[in-house]
């Protein structure tokens, strides 16, 4: 009878994962245009492949494009033929592989402690706000997040197991790398090498590498070798010299692409990124640690320290530590009874909670966000959701954090794709331009850009197909500006003032959505 049980119950948890994987990653998923710079030159370069058919050297306006491999142009460009040329397809495999890494929390977290963890791990790192907000971005962070978490769950399955086992679990492990390689670069295997590293140190002993079987480090050339020799091979020394020297270690050891921020960036980092559970670390930090919870702690504090160190700085790096703190505090949720630590855990974020509807309501500038819902609206929600939290966290066992903490955010994510987000005018995309510009020029006539910021550039390049020119200074655009006709510009509101008042040039705004305005420049 147990064993029938068991089986029912694993079949009610798969058929919930994948329910809430639609809901919290697949649901609307196109429904908002790309967002900042970044997704539609990823696009934009998924969308060359899959036009021209050249799946070996990424291009961008038909010019290469070494910032990253090519793992996610590739499964995009598979969306683009499922779904079409578009947002959902680019974002498809950022979800899949958001998909994958939740089963894979799941398995492991399963075999490491008891089925119910391992389903408050994936739960956990599912609702996770860093996790979901990149589960629906078309860039290649959840990809290598997917790679690393299945690295992680094969080797610690590889590590409990005997031969021959043992062998294939190290043998998937290696694979994973291979597929992380292909997806970031040489982050996917530094990172690991400088984890098991430490691992083998301080937890097993130096000689036991000997039994990880290194020979599966071919597995992982086989995987990652075809694609890396192809582009070498077609484009020379260029792609060593942007790819690995300018994009890698430049990016790391300078900040010659201005991502700055001091050492201790990533704290509140991690702290937001893990946001509703982030507290959980508390009561799970003070408890006793077995080999595998060591390996796990070392797996996230590793490419914390590692990319504190780093030149660049930017919040998606350190993503793949996400399932590694969820499977440590998901245990948290397993007692049966409150300890002091998981009670103060539960405050803290009933307070924080209420801080962000505050800010929400009065001050939406300070989070970078306007999510147009109100004072009172902001206000009220956050009010009840920190006063259920204080309740839960009094009178109720851990396993209700669990249950509310996933619903409030499938519910949060549902109400925000469905009814607010496609709304708002002012989130940094161009999509609501793609259609407006219609009404004043064909789709083959150029549109030009005045001093405009990266997401204004990339974005209206996406959905203009690169039909645009870009202007930094009144005098250039004069040049670009022709005698005796009208041209179409596009700018943020704050240039208008001091093209306003130029003796050389004329304009006639036609135009507005957000804090970008189209006008009619010509010269007088």
């Amino acid at each position: 009878m147990r064993p029938k049980l068991d089986l029912h119950l694993d079949y009610f948890i798969v058929a919930a994962l994948l329910l809430l994987s639609y809901v919290v990653f697949f649901h609307q998923l196109g429904a908002i245009g790309f967002l900042g710079p970044d997704e539609p030159r990823y696009a934009g370069v998924a969308r060359g492949m899959f036009e021209t058919g050249d799946f070996i050297t990424p291009r961008l306006d038909g010019e290469t494009w070494f910032e990253k491999p090519v793992l996610m142009y590739w499964l995009a460009a598979m969306g683009y033929a499922v779904f079409g040329v578009g947002e959902t397809g680019a974002r498809l495999p950022s979800a899949l592989g958001a998909t994958i890494s939740i089963f894979l929390v799941y398995w492991i977290g399963r075999r490491m402690y008891t089925r119910g963890t391992g389903f408050a791990a994936s739960l956990i790192v599912m609702t996770s706000i860093g996790f979901f907000g990149f589960a629906r971005a078309a860039s290649m962070d959840m990809l290598l997040t997917t790679a690393l978490t299945g690295a992680l769950a094969f080797f610690l399955a590889g590590i409990e197991s005997e031969e021959p086992r043992r062998r294939w679990f190290f043998y998937l492990f290696y694979a994973s790398l291979g597929f992380g390689a292909l997806a970031k670069g040489p982050v996917a295997l530094i990172l690991p090498a400088l984890t098991l590293g430490l691992f083998l140190v301080w937890r097993t002993g130096l000689a036991e590498w000997k039994r990880w079987h290194p020979e599966g480090i071919l597995v992982t050339a086989l995987v990652a070798g075809p694609w890396y020799t192809a582009v070498t091979w077609v484009n020379g020394r260029e792609f060593f010299d942007v790819f690995i020297l300018s994009h890698n270690l430049q990016r790391f050891t300078t900040d010659v692409y201005g991502h700055v921020q001091p050492f201790y960036y990533y704290v509140p980092v991690v702290l937001l990124m893990m946001f509703p559970w982030c507290f959980l670390s508390i009561p799970a930090l003070a408890r006793r640690f077995s080999r595998g919870d060591h390996l796990l702690l070392m797996w996230a504090l590793v490419p914390l320290v590692f990319f504190s160190l780093s030149g660049s700085k930017l919040p998606a790096y350190i993503l793949p530590i996400t399932p590694a703190i969820a499977l440590l505090a998901a245990r948290e949720l397993a007692y049966s009874e409150a300890t002091w630590p998981y009670r103060l855990a539960v405050f803290l974020q009933a307070a924080v909670t209420l801080a962000i509807g505050i800010l929400l309501g009065f001050f939406p500038d300070a989070l970078n966000v306007d999510l147009q819902i109100g004072i009172g609206a902001a206000l009220g929600v956050s009010a009840v959701i920190a006063g259920l939290l204080v309740a839960i966290g009094i009178w109720l066992p851990p396993p209700a954090l669990g249950l509310f903490n996933v619903v409030k955010v499938a519910l949060i994510v549902f109400v925000l794709t469905t009814a607010v987000a496609p709304r708002i005018d002012t989130i940094p995309t161009m999509q609501p331009w793609a259609d407006e510009l219609d009404r004043f020029v064909s789709d083959d006539q150029g549109v030009i850009l005045y001093r405009p910021d990266r997401w204004i550039e990339y974005g209206l390049g996406y959905y203009r197909n690169n039909h645009t020119l870009t202007a930094l200074s009144e005098e250039e655009l004069g040049q670009l500006a022709p005698s005796g006709s009208r041209t179409l510009c596009i700018a943020e509101s704050g240039m208008l003032d001091e093209l306003s008042a130029s003796d050389t040039i004329a304009i006639e705004v036609v135009h507005t959505i957000g804090d970008v305005i189209a006008f009619w420049v010509w010269k007088p």
